[in-house]
C-alpha cells in the first residue's frame, strides 16, 4: 500500500506541468447555489433501452486514500449512473485496492481514484481552482485525483461523474456533465449530449445507450 501511495504522490507532483483537458474547476468566489440540492434533481430519470447481451469493454477502477464511507457511497453512485447510461456496452468495475496487478498484459489496467488535499494546481486563467483532475498513465491505466478539501458542499458524486467522462476519453463541453466549470445543475447526471459523445467515440448507436431526462421511466435495475 505504501509503495502505491508513494508512486501516486510522484505522479501527483508531476501533474501541474502536463495538465490537459481532464479537470473540473470552480471559481474561488464560490458556485451558484452550490450549497443547495437542485430543485429538479428528483425529477431526473434515465431512459431504459434494452441492454447489451455481452459487456464488450470493462474499465476497472480502484478507490484509494482518505475517502470516508459517505464519500465512497457518492463515488459508487457516480459509477452506477454511468453503468446505467452505458447499458452494458461498457462497464466500470470496482476492483480491490489490494489486488495484485493483472498478469495478462492484454487485461485493462485499473484507473485509481485517489483522495488528495491542498495540492491542486490552477488550471485556467483567473480565480479558478481544480476540484479534481484525471490523467492517463501510459501502461498503467490512469489517475483520478479528487481534492477533498475543495469539495466543500459541492456534490462529490457529480464531480467524480464528470471525471469518469474523461476516463472514457471525453473532452469538455459548454454545459451539461462535461462542462469545465462546476455548476450544481450541470454535473448531476449523464445527459444525452454526453452519452452521444461516448457513442460517437466508440462507434455505438446512441439509442442503445441511456441518458437522463425529465419524467421518463427509471432505468434502475
Amino acid at each position: 500500500m505504501c509503495s502505491k501511495m508513494f508512486v501516486s504522490s510522484i505522479l501527483l507532483s508531476l501533474l501541474p506541468g502536463c495538465m490537459e483537458s481532464g479537470y473540473l474547476v470552480t471559481s474561488l468566489a464560490g458556485d451558484p447555489a452550490a450549497t443547495g440540492q437542485p430543485a429538479q434533481a428528483t425529477a431526473l430519470r434515465y431512459t431504459n433501452h434494452r441492454p447489451a447481451a455481452i459487456v464488450e469493454e470493462i474499465v476497472p477502477l480502484r478507490i484509494t486514500g482518505s475517502f470516508s464511507l459517505g464519500d465512497r457511497a457518492k463515488i459508487l453512485r457516480a459509477v452506477n449512473e454511468w453503468n446505467v447510461a452505458l447499458n452494458g456496452f461498457v462497464r466500470f468495475a470496482i476492483v480491490d485496492d489490494a489486488a495484485a496487478p493483472a498478469a495478462d498484459a492484454r487485461q485493462p489496467r485499473p484507473w485509481t481514484i485517489m483522495a488528495a488535499q491542498g495540492v491542486g494546481p490552477r488550471v485556467a486563467p483567473g480565480p479558478t481552482t481544480a476540484l479534481a483532475h484525471t490523467q492517463p498513465v501510459p501502461g498503467a491505466g490512469g489517475l483520478m485525483i479528487v481534492y477533498l478539501d475543495r469539495i466543500g458542499m459541492r456534490d462529490l458524486g457529480g464531480v467524480v461523474m464528470h471525471e469518469l467522462g474523461h476516463v472514457l476519453g471525453l473532452g469538455h463541453g459548454e454545459r451539461g456533465l462535461m462542462a469545465a466549470h462546476y455548476h450544481p445543475t450541470d454535473q448531476q447526471c449523464v445527459d444525452k449530449t454526453t452519452i452521444t459523445a461516448v457513442a460517437a467515440k466508440r462507434q455505438l448507436a446512441v439509442d442503445r445507450l441511456n441518458w437522463c431526462e425529465t419524467n421518463v421511466a427509471s432505468a434502475a435495475r
